[in-house]
């Protein structure tokens, strides 16, 4: 009797948080004998990684009707036993033998920030109908664990928390030559870093104020330099009458380690977050974390970062000014934020997922 397959929808690879979620996934998968069962993964072939998995080829956009039907198809050419979806996002017709991937409940939380009704539309059906009936049910937080029993009722033995990893070796090298690129960026020694989307709840605006208000009471701050995509309409102009801010946009993730180990500081005011990426990168890089003290952001950072109430203003601004003017205080969250980090590794997270698949197949 032949090996089971099971599909992985590695279509969202090159995203931000959930392609970061799979490359660390696969990078494990890739070393690891798998004599139970066999791997395929969909997907852009010319996008996805070499490894001890078969490819066949998904190319249907996230979100899509074609994605309802397409991987289906995809999966049952590859006769699998099981697929495991990423995202929200899986085929309601594969339900029973999909896997998913929950990693928050933004949409469901803040309908607000999703002024397209055909989005919120389309996140609540999923939620309430399809992720329900999945075979399992993976999420990278015991923060979103309980928002899945709390929101949609879904029992606690149907969900695994498998939380993320950080590469440590790649943030905590420390980078010698820093290369054209990052040099071309022309960043000053020092600067305070925030990394990620900028999306309303992300709550970038409320950093800018509360940065400018520390630019008031002390004109010598370091810059603020915010890395991401914009998605809030209007806050680039909110940006150019800041003095000390520089938006510097999307950058490559080769180009992380380099950004955060040479900022004095992380600030990352998010009111909510699935898991939290970028404190945990920032503390694998040595780096000073700030952060909301909201949903999972102090499962991810413990007390090896200085935590504030996001919706305060003013209690940001006292927060960033305090680690501009204290260095031990520095010290010590680089020291703890390095120790803490490691805790979090791919190898655990994937272990976790291979147990699941297990279970599934048994």
């Amino acid at each position: 009797m032949s090996a089971p397959t099971i599909c992985i929808d590695a279509r969202m690879i090159q995203s931000s948080g959930i392609g970061t979620y799979l490359q660390g996934l696969l990078g494990v998968l890739a070393k690891t004998p798998m004599p139970s069962w066999t791997l395929s993964l969909l997907g852009n072939p010319g996008l996805l990684p070499s490894g001890p998995w078969t490819i066949e080829k998904a190319s249907a956009p996230i979100y899509s009707i074609q994605e309802q039907y397409q991987i289906p198809l995809a999966v049952h050419r590859q006769t699998a036993a099981l697929l495991h979806s990423p995202h929200y996002n899986m085929p309601w017709m594969e339900a029973s033998r999909t896997i998913v991937t929950v990693h928050d409940l933004i949409h469901l939380k803040f309908p607000e920030f999703w002024p397209s009704r055909t989005a919120r539309l389309y996140a609540r059906f999923f939620f309430q109908h399809v992720v329900p009936k999945a075979r399992a049910i993976l999420t990278v937080s015991e923060n979103t664990k309980r928002d899945l029993m709390n929101m949609l009722s879904i029992p606690e033995s149907r969900i695994t928390v498998t939380p993320p990893g950080v590469d440590y070796d790649r943030f905590n090298l420390r980078v010698l030559d820093e290369g054209d690129e990052f040099k071309h960026l022309g960043l000053p020694i020092d600067y305070l870093l925030y990394i990620g989307n900028l999306k309303e709840f992300k709550n970038v605006p409320r950093l800018v104020e509360a940065y400018r208000q520390v630019r008031s009471r002390r004109p010598d701050s370091p810059p603020l330099v915010l890395v991401g995509r914009n998605f809030i309409p209007g806050f680039e102009r909110q940006i150019q009458k800041t003095d000390g801010i520089r938006w510097i946009g999307e950058v490559r993730r080769e180009l992380l380690p380099c950004l955060y180990q040479h900022a004095l500081f992380f600030v990352f005011p998010s009111l909510y977050e699935g898991f939290g990426l970028p404190p945990l990168e920032a503390m694998a890089s040595g780096t000073p974390v700030l952060c909301s003290d909201r949903a999972s952001l102090p499962e991810v950072v413990g007390d090896a970062a200085l935590t504030i109430n996001p919706e305060s203003t003013e209690a940001l601004a006292a927060a960033i000014e305090r680690l501009i003017q204290d260095s031990a205080l520095r010290r010590e969250l680089s020291a703890k934020g390095t120790v803490r980090a490691k805790q979090f590794t791919w190898d655990r997270m994937a272990r976790q997922t291979l147990e699941v698949y297990s279970r599934c197949l048994s």
